[in-house]
């Protein structure tokens, strides 16, 4: 029994100690400690929208699109054509990545490079719906070079992970 207590709190070490603050915080100002709670609530239920958005994408990608064809568009037999592929979605995908780690996951499973899913990952920060705002507030020429140079860096660095988690 003493092992299976050990256990779950070095298990669970992070959300006991942050259960501890938020009954403290609770204690000590139970007005703030509320606002806290409502805002973490509309936070997860917000997450969740898109986890259960992302977990069907991945599934529905699971059941109908044959693997051979995901190794053939984004795995090791799509070279260059498959890193661009990735590089452009990235581009286009809105939302917090890591809402999406379960979908890539998938990806990975059904032949996907990992350097496609981590340039996919790595582009995501370019915008491509805010590229207009973000020229009328700093300028064409800065825009454009940061959003190429963002580009190419997530092809470079989608390269440089999928060596090292690679090696053997």
């Amino acid at each position: 029994m003493r092992d299976k207590i050990l256990s779950f709190l070095k298990e669970y070490t992070l959300e006991i100690i942050i259960s501890l603050i938020a009954v403290t915080l609770l204690i000590l100002n139970p007005q703030k400690a509320y606002l806290g709670i409502k805002n973490a609530f509309f936070t997860y239920l917000n997450l969740l929208l898109v986890m259960i958005s992302v977990a069907f994408l991945a599934g529905f990608i699971s059941e109908v699109i044959p693997k051979e064809m995901i190794k053939k568009i984004l795995g090791r037999e799509s070279g260059i054509k498959g890193i661009l592929i990735g590089a452009i979605l990235g581009t286009l995908m809105v939302g917090p990545a890591y809402a999406f780690y379960p979908f890539f996951k998938e990806m990975i499973s059904k032949g996907a490079r990992v350097s496609v899913i981590a340039t996919t990952i790595g582009a995501w920060a370019i915008k491509v719906p805010w590229i207009p705002f973000a020229i009328a507030l700093l300028g064409l020429k800065y825009v454009l070079l940061l959003n190429f140079l963002v580009f190419i860096y997530a092809i470079i660095s989608g390269l440089i992970v999928e060596y090292f988690v690679n090696l053997k």
